[in-house]
């Protein structure tokens, strides 16, 4: 009964004692934590408390006594990461570096994985120069969080400025970090930078959408870096992700020109923009060959210029071809139809070619034919359907259905 009396009474002045010590060490006083590190000397986080405001104190700094708090708590706590970045934060204060940077490697060693804490070991190793160190902290939190990507995409070009050490020292073997560098050095126009990344990316066995890569073809196109969009745009064909047009001396130069395959709305597949007054999207039962075609419908809001659906196709300059498509409509209202367009992408006065406008009810599906020839610097074509507005004083909107099938362009010999 003694000992059982006596082991309540420890217990309950250890409870008491515990208990006003997280009350003072909730109060943020430096004397109010002297008291809770005296109930509780073994809580590292009352003596990390106390040494932060001994460390930054604006009044009355302390770096000395701030140092002794900081390495009371790693002797309590010696597990805590955030402890011992604390006591290398006040050895560099006090001009210690090499303190300092053992405190972070052992800090580091503790939470290897986790960005929050890398980041800061990081950022220290790179602010003192030492660029190596730094990008093994700092790729760990590329691995593990898309939080700071590009504030150390920035930070690493302004350390280091040198694209290959940036690529195989920093950026993870991860499709999701590599993306995310290979959209920030495309919005950079560092694109010599990016093609590295992306040749890393195509030569992963993994899979992935084959919309991650969009961006960074848009913008070698709007750049009239042809030949490299095209590239990326074959390198995904290669990997199986966006189907290959039939080969041969009469390769349809079109994508999915006989609109079997879902519309890509990227690359050189096709593309639809949203436009009010008009739904535009595959047709399964209309259509010149099994088992889908291109349908738009213009429900009468406007008198449109339309012009957002369309292909990017790349060509050979100087060079001969043909379009072939077939056409249907229904109750085209105006006197200004929908028709296909083919037009220089970079300057529509080398190039700028027109299918006959059709107007009310085909009845069946017309085949349309128009033979051009590329310029001497033409590279890339938009294909569009169009339909300009028309110039009818009384003309005001556009009703009507219109069906596009078996679309090709084909090199021909003149």
């Amino acid at each position: 009964m003694i000992s059982l009396t006596a082991g309540f009474v420890l217990a309950t002045g250890w409870i008491v004692k515990t208990y006003f010590a997280d009350r003072a060490g909730h109060t943020l006083t430096i004397d109010s934590l002297r008291m809770a590190t005296r109930l509780d000397p073994g809580n590292s986080t009352y003596h990390v408390q106390l040494g932060r405001l001994y460390q930054y104190s604006i009044t009355d700094p302390k770096p000395a006594e701030a140092i002794q708090q900081f390495q009371q708590a790693v002797r309590a706590n010696p597990y805590d990461p955030q402890a011992w970045i604390n006591l290398a934060a006040a050895h560099e204060f006090r001009g210690d570096p090499s303190s300092a940077e053992e405190d972070l490697r052992h800090a580091s060693t503790l939470a290897p994985n986790l960005p929050q804490f890398q980041w800061t070991i990081g950022n220290y190793f790179l602010l003192h120069g030492n660029t190596e160190e730094a990008f093994q902290h700092l790729k760990v939190v590329l691995a593990g969080s898309r939080q700071y990507d590009r504030t150390v995409f920035n930070v690493a070009w302004k350390a280091s400025g040198n694209a290959e050490q940036i690529l195989q020292k920093l950026i993870p073997n991860s499709l999701p970090a590599e993306f995310s560098y290979l959209n920030y050095l495309t919005t950079e126009q560092r694109f010599s930078a990016a093609e590295a990344v992306w040749k890393r990316i195509a030569a992963t066995p993994e899979t992935f959408n084959p919309h991650e890569a969009s961006g960074y073809i848009d913008a070698l196109i709007k750049t009239g870096q042809v030949d490299a969009a095209y590239q990326v745009w074959t390198g995904l064909q290669g990997k199986g992700m966006i189907r290959t047009s039939p080969g041969g001396p009469n390769q349809n130069l079109i994508t999915n020109g006989n609109f079997e395959d879902p519309l890509l709305n990227m690359g050189f597949g096709w593309r639809i923009q949203d436009v009010a007054g008009v739904y535009a999207g595959l047709d399964t039962a209309t259509f010149h060959s099994p088992g889908h075609s291109l349908f738009v419908q213009f429900t009468g809001k406007q008198n449109l210029n339309y012009h957002q659906l369309f292909q990017f196709v790349r060509v050979t300059r100087n060079h001969a071809y043909e379009l072939v498509a077939f056409m249907k409509t229904q109750d085209i209202t105006s006197d200004s139809g929908p028709r296909l367009e083919v037009v220089d992408a970079y300057n529509p006065q080398a190039l700028d070619e027109f299918t006959p406008g059709m107007t009310g009810t085909s009845g069946g599906w017309n085949p349309l034919s128009m033979r051009f020839k590329t310029g001497p610097k033409t590279q890339i074509l938009l294909v569009l359907l169009v339909r300009p507005p028309s110039e009818a004083d009384d003309e005001t909107a556009i009703t009507g259905k219109v069906w596009v099938d078996d679309l090709q362009i084909t090199s021909v010999t003149e």
